[in-house]
């Protein structure tokens, strides 16, 4: 029968090793090496539990939407635009309200211009009244004078000399 050599000094450990834990090792080891490690502990509080070394399905991330990439800009005078597309109809506030399903008070601080209309809105009442709100800013227009780089921060700041 082959004896077994202590994980620490390498001597042949005669009879039976016992078993230490160093820094959360557990080694077999002499009796005089005993001394560095505490007795392993049998009992464990919590089970260990197996970790599954693959998953059996994939997670699909969603990939990260450009939020400028659809970004549409409101024409200059669109509470005019709107309410002379109402007018022209013969349309009070409520009743275009009432068409599009959105409060009479909100469609008059449109026509203010006190607040930009949301998306949803917006579409409504493109919809209704046959009326186009947005200008869609494309890459050509963006593009600086003759340059080919691009839209940059000195073609839109305005700069102040001292």
């Amino acid at each position: 029968m082959t004896e077994k050599q202590c994980e620490i000094c390498g001597a042949e450990i005669s009879g039976s090793p016992q078993k230490i834990v160093i820094d959360r090792s557990t080694m077999e080891v002499c009796k005089s090496c005993a001394r560095f490690g505490k007795p392993e502990d049998k009992w464990t509080p919590v089970p260990r539990k197996m970790v599954p070394v693959e998953r059996a399905f994939t997670v699909m991330r969603p990939k990260p939407r450009d939020q400028f990439k659809d970004l549409v800009e409101l024409v200059p005078d669109f509470g005019r635009k709107i309410r002379e597309a109402r007018e022209g109809l013969g349309l009070t506030p409520e009743q275009l309200g009432a068409r599009i399903k959105e409060k009479a008070t909100l469609l008059k601080k449109i026509e203010r211009e006190d607040i930009s209309p949301e998306d949803d809105v917006r579409k409504k009442l493109e919809r209704e009244l046959k009326i186009k709100l947005t200008d869609q800013a494309s890459e050509a227009q963006v593009k600086s004078g003759g340059s080919g780089r691009g839209l940059t921060l000195g073609d839109v700041a305005n700069i102040k000399r001292k």
